[in-house]
């Protein structure tokens, strides 16, 4: 019995210890950080291989890209500020989805 508690509690640790790593890198991120270079710098063409993967990234991850554009404390971690990546959002084609899932009303809580 003592064994079975003590492998639950060990399960327990290592879930919330990979929910955790999840949170703090959300696999979308990616995406965002092809685009580092441009974030500050306003006056460039963005490149394919920065609005490429964003858009891949809307197409696929899109409840991902929400999660980061919901938190802008999350994007900040990253050392993406959060009016740069609209802008690139912008610039790439998919602001309007991005914008739509940050409006979006969150569903409301169960009883």
């Amino acid at each position: 019995m003592a064994q079975k508690m003590l492998m639950m509690a060990v399960l327990v640790i290592l879930g919330t210890t990979m929910a955790t790593v999840t949170v703090a890198n959300p696999t979308c991120l990616q995406s965002l950080m092809s685009c580092a270079p441009y974030f500050n710098n306003t006056d460039v063409q963005l490149p394919d291989d920065c609005c490429k993967p964003l858009q891949q990234a809307v197409a696929t991850e899109l409840i991902c890209l929400c999660s980061l554009f919901n938190l802008p404390s999350l994007l900040s971690s990253f050392d993406i500020p959060y009016v740069g990546a609209l802008r690139i959002a912008n610039q790439c084609g998919v602001v309007d989805i991005i914008s739509d899932c940050i409006s979006a009303p969150s569903p409301a809580p169960f009883p």
